[in-house]
């Protein structure tokens, strides 16, 4: 017994320090995002190595640096701005070189407040120094070679009059062109040639008006007008080069990859847009007072990959060439691996670079094997290696179950090989529906050519089977017998029985009402073929001569109700973004019952104040008979999206919105006739019942708001005094 007990608490201990090790090796928290945006847990692509500040690099305490820079050598460029200097070390930390004054044609020259470093391919090092309002290119020595101050331009109206140049980043390209990005510039990059003159701007981001001021523009004076043109965009925070010469921009928390011409040419097929953190999921926030995701330094890597670095939250992002989300890491904190003010990102081969202009140090992450192996699998694709890209993807697999991105490599890999059935099935299992489709369209091919002859066959018999049965006008007899009166009345042989079971004339009075209601209803159900062909007589009809009843009408109103279950479950995949395992059945019958109450209330309450001839009764029965398309389009639209591709979509679309339209039609039409109102008066009334269920609509939820609060209220009264007495 006392052995068990010491080992039991040997155990705890080491339990408690190994996870007490991990949180200190690990001091954020590992996710990604699936398919519906939710935050799903990851392994750690990256880890903190081990930090270095101004005295581990023998050059005296840092101040407020603001940038750094790894040349195409892995030689480290470091702007400590606050001391006014440039420090250059070679790849093992050892310092090279400190620019800190120059000669600057023949006069001692000094930095202002250098904020951005770049070297080109041709070893020059450009500075932009921001409040002297000039670029500065040295030589690999230290020398400079030259400078170059604000721009001119003999067109007017480039640059207004008042413009003052302050230089935030810079990146040359390889034809030694030199793109600045500037404080107060919303034209995008300003481009200067290899000589340094100005050449105007590209990139610029495009302006994004709100819907308001779409809506105010419309309606607005000239000078009101005038006054809104001056609405400019955001400006650009962060800007890197790539391999090929595109520029990678950040705005805000929109990236962009810019073509010489300034078009944005990013690809952003994954599930989000390349954003950092989802807006719409707060689970991984520190704090919910951080705003959005605002990237401040971009890093474009080899095989397409790109990394962003968020300085709301201390987040490094990591996308695909196609903008899939790869892995994050990083966070806010004062321990290692975390940042208080993060400015600047670069890497040295596979480890990641990050500068913290307060803490003034630089934190350096090295890749776990899981980040290993998603760089080899995207480098193999890239290389055209399917089979080993396969192996790669399979290994993320088998450490990342949540990892939608190896599902889709894998599939992608097999599509290659024409084994068409199994990249469906891995496609399916990434969410990946535009390859699923492709996939699934050669399969479909495939499959219809091995067995034309069959289907040809099948389809002639069927075909032929309902025309046979059609002729013999057995649909025809079967629905004249479901509505025919003797369907209803009992035989004697039932009679018998009825009486063995002791059944009263009575009861059996009870059984013939209950028949006549069902024969009555059924009839009614059928009614609605005629009513959405005939709206303004089949409606007249409902009303005035009782064509319609409540059970028909409640009947019509659960089919659409279902209707709705069995598209949100049974829908295509392709066609089907929804999560069909967390289904809600009452929350899809809340959605079609509520708007229905809402509706045929609301219009109740107004039509009664505006002469409407409609009965509540009417209302109700006439909505739910014009919804009658939404049953006989859906279904079948449901069945078809399980045999048709993504290119094929348009004709599951057109007749989705053909139903929706139709019964939205219909239920206009109904209500003008059964209210007796003309086409302007029913729209009219139809816009206010529209209002009217928005109003109702907020009350409510402000009314269960207030119960909520008081509840909330009462709870904490109940606890402060069982607790204090």
């Amino acid at each position: 017994m006392v052995n068990s007990k010491v080992i039991s608490v040997v155990l705890s201990f080491f339990l408690f320090f190994t996870m007490t090790a991990e949180s200190l090796a690990d001091p954020y928290k590992s996710y990604i995002y699936d398919f519906w945006g939710n935050p799903v847990p990851a392994p750690q692509a990256y880890v903190p190595e081990k930090t270095i500040d101004g005295m581990d690099l023998g050059v005296g305490t840092l101040r407020e640096p603001r940038d750094l820079f790894v040349d195409q050598n892995n030689r480290i460029y470091l702007l400590d701005t606050g001391n006014r200097r440039l420090l250059i070390f070679n790849p093992d930390w050892v310092l090279e070189q400190e620019i800190r004054v120059f000669n600057n044609q023949g006069v001692d020259d000094q930095f202002q407040t250098p904020v951005s470093v770049y070297v080109g391919h041709d070893g020059g090092i450009f500075v932009a120094d921001r409040d002297q309002s000039r670029i500065l290119e040295f030589d690999q020595q230290g020398k400079l070679r030259r400078e170059i101050g604000p721009p001119q331009s003999d067109v007017s109206g480039v640059l207004s009059d008042d413009f003052h140049y302050r230089p935030l980043k810079v990146v040359v390209d390889r034809a030694g062109r030199i793109y600045v990005l500037a404080d107060g510039i919303y034209e995008g990059f300003m481009e200067f040639d290899v000589d340094g003159n100005f050449r105007g701007f590209i990139g610029a981001p495009p302006v994004k008006p709100t819907i308001l001021d779409l809506f105010w523009a419309r309606f607005a004076t000239r000078e009101q007008r005038r006054q809104m043109a001056l609405f400019l965009p955001t400006e650009y925070s962060a800007v890197d080069l790539d391999e090929r010469g595109f520029i990678y921009a950040a705005e805000g928390n929109q990236i962009g990859r810019l073509n010489p011409t300034g078009v944005d040419v990013l690809r952003r097929t994954g599930f989000f847009f390349p954003v950092g953190d989802v807006p719409t999921h707060k689970d991984y926030r520190v704090s919910e007072e951080i705003n959005p995701t605002h990237f401040t330094d971009i890093v474009a890597r080899s095989d397409g990959m790109y990394s962003a670095l968020d300085r709301q939250r201390g987040r490094i992002f990591t996308y695909d060439e196609k903008g899939n989300l790869l892995y994050i890491f990083g966070g806010l904190g004062n321990t290692e691996g975390t940042f208080t003010a993060p400015v600047a990102l670069d890497m040295v081969g596979d480890t990641f670079l990050v500068l913290d202009r307060t803490q003034n140090r630089i934190s350096l992450f090295r890749p776990t094997e899981y980040a290993q192996v998603i760089h080899k699998a995207i480098h193999h694709y890239q290389e055209g290696e399917y089979d080993e890209a396969t192996a790669m993807w399979q290994q993320v697999l088998d450490k990342n179950l949540n990892f939608d991105v190896a599902y889709s490599g894998i599939g992608t890999a097999l599509l290659r090989q024409n084994r068409y059935e199994e990249a469906m099935f891995h496609f399916k299992l990434g969410n990946n529906r535009k390859d699923y489709s492709t996939a699934y369209g050669l399969y479909r091919r495939e499959i219809l050519s091995e067995n034309f002859g069959f289907l040809v066959l099948t389809t002639v018999l069927i075909v032929g089977a309902v025309y046979l049965l059609y002729r013999k006008e057995v649909f025809h007899r079967f629905y004249g017998f479901i509505l025919a009166k003797e369907a209803f009345i009992p035989t004697a042989q039932q009679r018998t029985v009825q009486a063995e079971l002791g059944l009263t004339a009575e009861s059996r009075w009870s059984w013939g009402r209950f028949r006549k209601g069902l024969k009555e209803t059924i009839r009614s159900i059928g009614y609605a073929w005629y009513v959405i062909f005939h709206p303004f007589d089949g409606f007249w009809d409902l009303k005035h001569e009782k064509r319609g009843n409540m059970p028909a009408a409640v009947s019509l109103l659960s089919l659409v109700t279902i209707t709705y279950v069995i598209v949100r479950q049974y829908t295509g995949f392709i066609f089907n973004p929804r999560n069909t395992a967390q289904l809600n059945i009452l929350q899809e019958i809340a959605s079609v019952i509520i708007p229905f109450l809402l509706w045929t209330g609301v219009n109740w309450a107004l039509t009664t104040l505006m002469d409407g001839k409609g009965t509540f009764r009417d209302i109700v029965i006439t909505t739910a008979f014009a919804l009658t398309p939404i049953i006989i389009v859906n279904i079948p639209m449901t069945i078809v999206s399980n045999f048709i591709t993504l290119e094929e979509g348009a004709f599951y679309y057109f007749f989705v919105t053909v139903g929706l339209v139709w019964a939205l039609g219909l239920v206009f039409l109904g209500t003008m006739v059964i209210h007796d109102y003309n086409m302007g008066k029913n729209l009219g009334a139809a816009v206010l019942t529209i209002v009217g269920m928005g109003i109702v609509l907020f009350i409510g939820l402000l009314f269960f708001s207030v119960i909520n609060l008081m509840a909330g209220f009462i709870t904490s009264i109940y606890l402060e005094l069982v607790l204090r007495l």
